[in-house]
């Protein structure tokens, strides 16, 4: 029950280790990285077989991915990649198509869960930790592009995470290295949680949090495993749906105690835990079910999270049926090229 509420980034492709991921610890869901695999027939043989074990162990494993595009592309080489969302901005249906060939590609190998929209605001450079990755350089040409892309990924039963809530914009520092503090709150508030607001009231279905200090508000312990944010959410915002951490092997905190960050971030309110395999995710594991098993971690808050994640499986219509090898490659080339020459 404790590992239903996981979702680990897999990096590695020893059997051994996702068997005992799904058959002992019963992970929610998996990410796949693009290190895994290098064509399609090997990503499909690697989903398949999660889909084999989930199917024998007679529960459904999400299956995820990072497929933002050009950056942050996890697909193998045979499909070209797409070009950043920041170039293609000024036009919507750039992301209507985008998200139609992203969502096509997804279903089509059996994957559930896309991380994508980045919903931060672009205010420094392309190379920027967000940079190019964001929808825009205001709230309004944000929420103009990722309603867009949220809504064909629905259409193609793909599952849209927002990130990094409550805005990467708002500082210059990389959390995939760091620990950025966010001193200019007035701005967060008033400009940044616009776009996650809207995606909100529109019904989005998962909110990824980032790893973010925030004066005057989260300053001591970071958003991404702090009740302060849940309660943002929860109370301010109203939402009652997912909740999840980025993957708490980033930057600084990699170096803190993973079971004890997993224990506080379910204690806060978190949904869904991301977290990167390592050689000691099995001991730490063992550390939760001990924390677990002595009343360390809110009972009620792991049931709450997995009924809502098996509402989210329901909705969804996920299932662990064997994929078929039905992708048209060439095609999907072909459209992306052509989205791709439309782009600035």
């Amino acid at each position: 029950m404790l590992g239903n509420i996981l979702f680990v980034g897999l990096n590695t492709t020893d059997k051994q280790v996702i068997s005992k991921l799904i058959k002992e610890c019963h992970v929610g869901g998996i990410t796949l990285y693009g290190r895994l695999y290098k064509n399609y027939e090997e990503m499909l043989n690697i989903i398949n077989y999660i889909k084999r074990l989930s199917r024998e162990e007679n529960y459904n494993v999400l299956i995820g991915i990072d497929q933002e595009g050009y950056r942050v592309n996890r697909l193998p080489k045979d499909f070209l990649n797409i070009k950043s969302p920041y170039s293609m901005r000024n036009d919507p249906t750039n992301f209507k198509e985008s998200a139609d060939i992203v969502g096509t590609i997804l279903n089509g190998m059996g994957i559930h869960v896309n991380f994508a929209p980045v919903l931060d605001i672009k205010r420094f450079s392309d190379n920027h930790a967000i940079g190019d990755r964001a929808f825009g350089d205001n709230p309004e040409t944000i929420i103009k592009n990722t309603d867009a892309y949220i809504e064909t990924l629905k259409k193609k039963q793909v599952i849209p995470v927002v990130k990094h809530f409550p805005g990467h914009g708002a500082t210059n520092v990389n959390t995939h290295y760091f620990l950025p503090i966010i001193l200019d709150t007035d701005t967060l508030f008033k400009e940044d949680l616009i776009p996650f607001k809207n995606a909100i009231n529109k019904g989005i279905d998962v909110v990824m949090v980032g790893h973010f200090l925030i004066k005057n508000f989260s300053l001591f312990k970071p958003a991404s495993i702090s009740d302060k944010i849940v309660n943002l959410l929860r109370n301010d915002l109203k939402y009652d749906k997912l909740i999840m951490t980025d993957d708490l092997t980033m930057g600084m905190l990699k170096f803190f105690d993973k079971a004890r960050m997993i224990k506080t971030a379910i204690n806060s309110g978190f949904n869904i835990i991301m977290i990167k395999y390592s050689d000691n995710f099995f001991k730490d594991y063992k550390k939760l079910v001990n924390y677990y098993n002595k009343n360390k971690i809110n009972h009620d808050n792991i049931n709450h999270s997995i009924k809502l994640i098996n509402d989210l499986k329901q909705k969804y219509s996920i299932n662990d049926e064997p994929v078929k090898n039905v992708l048209d490659i060439n095609k999907i080339n072909e459209r992306i090229t052509k989205l791709n020459n439309n782009a600035n």
